[in-house]
């Protein structure tokens, strides 16, 4: 069972002011990774026999060979967490190559495994607004419009579902690219403070937006009731 990830001590809970800056926001591991410049990777002859001998075989219907070149320079190979197929060339096909290449992974769920359960997500936004009510159609609105202008979009990277329950909002989504984004647009649009939860080495996000940091003694008792009743939680995380 996978357990959240510790945060040091001095970092951890931290919140920031409403009219920060929206750089605060951002990951600056997260953001060197995704823009880094590609570098050119030196192609091992043995390690790319040895897939071709899978194929050949037919233990896999993993890329061929010569794929194998172009996928080494995507930055990032998308896996889904329950059947481990990666997607590759606009289709889902089983991994043959991240158990010999260290490539840097995240997850998204494929077609065949998304809404299996009702934990199938990767990131999920909490909105905690007073004036939710009000609001929720313009958090809805904003939402799908980062979904369809997001760079580089992938089809599989979308909003999987959005549900308010017991004065709280929820946005679902599968990739945790897509969850960071909406939660920034919505603190750069209404400020409020913003409170990101990575589990599983940073392939699960939880972002809790509060439109007040004093909100978050106020629905101290909404969020222990969700957790009761498990509203928002990923399947690895305990039962509280």
């Amino acid at each position: 069972m996978g357990r959240k990830k510790k945060l040091p001590k001095e970092e951890e809970n931290e919140w920031q002011e409403p009219e920060a800056d929206m750089d605060e926001l951002e990951d600056e591991d997260l953001l060197d990774d995704e823009f880094a410049d590609e570098e050119d990777i030196e192609e091992d002859f043995e390690e790319v026999e040895e897939i071709e001998a899978k194929i050949q075989s037919g233990e896999s219907i993993g890329p061929t060979p010569s794929e194998v070149s172009l996928l080494l320079k995507n930055q990032v190979v998308y896996s889904c967490p329950r059947c481990r197929k990666i997607y590759f060339r606009n289709k889902w096909i089983k991994d043959t190559v991240t158990d010999i290449y260290t490539l840097r992974t995240e997850y998204a769920y494929c077609n065949n495994c998304l809404g299996k359960t009702a934990s199938d997500f990767v990131g999920v936004i909490e909105i905690y607004d007073k004036e939710l009510e009000a609001r929720k159609d313009s958090f809805v609105k904003l939402a799908k419009n980062v979904e369809s202008r997001l760079e580089n979009r992938q089809p599989f990277e979308k909003i999987i579902k959005t549900m308010e329950q017991n004065g709280v909002m929820y946005i679902f989504c599968n990739t945790t690219r897509l969850a960071v984004e909406i939660a920034k647009a919505i603190r750069y649009e209404y400020h409020g403070a913003i409170q990101y939860e990575w589990f599983e080495r940073n392939q699960f996000v939880r972002a809790k937006w509060f439109s007040e940091i004093q909100n978050r003694e106020y629905f101290k008792n909404k969020i222990r009731a969700a957790k009761e009743r498990r509203l928002g939680m990923f399947s690895f995380e305990d039962d509280i």
